[in-house]
């Protein structure tokens, strides 16, 4: 079995890191390597995606972490990547995103839950998602879609907020947020890509959601940095960026159930509060 790694960046490297440790042959794409993602035993290729791509191994499992471009409701570049290139596979993994959901108001969301839409970012997610499903299906390969939650993990983490003590929003009425650690979302994502699982579609999350600006402030309680302070829901919109307002409209929390069956015992996801802990040592040390 070969595993190829389409969109080599932050998740990628830890996933290859996980692969490579299972003794496995692993491809993995990018326009660019850093010294700093090299790994022993990685093939790396260097290639422009924009141009026509040839996959020809036929027992390939792969993994799509290239996010869609910034604008439009549709992911462009996967359109033509798909439509000009050449992809042999057994089974493709698609990176997607839990902020498909929308809006739920702080209500349990399950694969089942229904897509809220508000805005384009989540139109872009979605087609993707249906462009990996009618691509698999033309061509009767396997596939499962990710819905991931934030990715949190060394050299992730809002250190930066967390120093300034940048205001965080009232309790009372601060959205739920939801996350996963890094190396979780590889460890699950090398299972699905060497496992048969029984779904298409998953909740990636750790199954213990929290209030905008709780990881800001483990951070800082980590760090040794008195906790920011809070300020209303109406001062932390007037100044929030377009992307903070859409996750601060998108409150829900991301049941893993169908995730937990799957890996069973495998497994044991980190908690937000390990998680931190541990991205943070390498910081602390330096």
């Amino acid at each position: 079995m070969h595993h190829l790694i389409i969109g080599y960046g932050y998740c990628g490297f830890y996933l290859a890191q996980e692969l490579l440790k299972k003794q496995q042959k692993v491809t993995a794409l990018s326009r660019h390597l850093n010294e700093e993602m090299a790994l022993p035993g990685l093939n790396h290729i260097k290639t422009d995606l924009n141009q026509p791509f040839n996959w020809t191994e036929p027992d390939t499992v792969v993994y799509y972490l290239i996010p869609p471009p910034a604008d439009g409701t549709q992911d462009v570049f996967l359109r033509q990547f798909l439509g000009q290139s050449v992809l042999k596979a057994r089974k493709v993994l698609y990176f997607g995103s839990s902020g498909v959901y929308g809006n739920h108001h702080g209500a349990w969301v399950t694969e089942e839950s229904p897509c809220f839409i508000h805005n384009s970012r989540q139109q872009r997610r979605l087609d993707a998602e249906q462009q990996w499903l009618s691509f698999c299906t033309h061509h009767n390969i396997e596939v499962v879609l990710m819905r991931i939650a934030g990715i949190y993990g060394p050299n992730r983490l809002p250190i930066d907020a967390a120093k300034t003590k940048t205001a965080i929003m009232a309790l009372d009425r601060a959205p739920y947020t939801n996350h996963i650690f890094v190396k979780d979302l590889a460890q699950i994502a090398a299972f699905f890509g060497q496992s048969k699982v029984p779904h298409a579609l998953y909740n990636i999350a750790d199954g213990d959601p929290r209030t905008m600006g709780s990881l800001q402030q483990l951070v800082a309680k980590n760090l040794g940095i008195e906790e920011a302070s809070y300020e209303s829901w109406e001062q932390i919109w007037d100044k929030a960026s377009p992307m903070k307002r859409e996750f601060i409209e998108s409150s829900k929390r991301l049941d893993n159930k169908r995730l937990l069956a799957t890996i069973g015992s495998t497994y044991k996801l980190t908690t937000l509060d390990d998680g931190v802990s541990q991205s943070l040592q390498d910081y602390l040390v330096s």
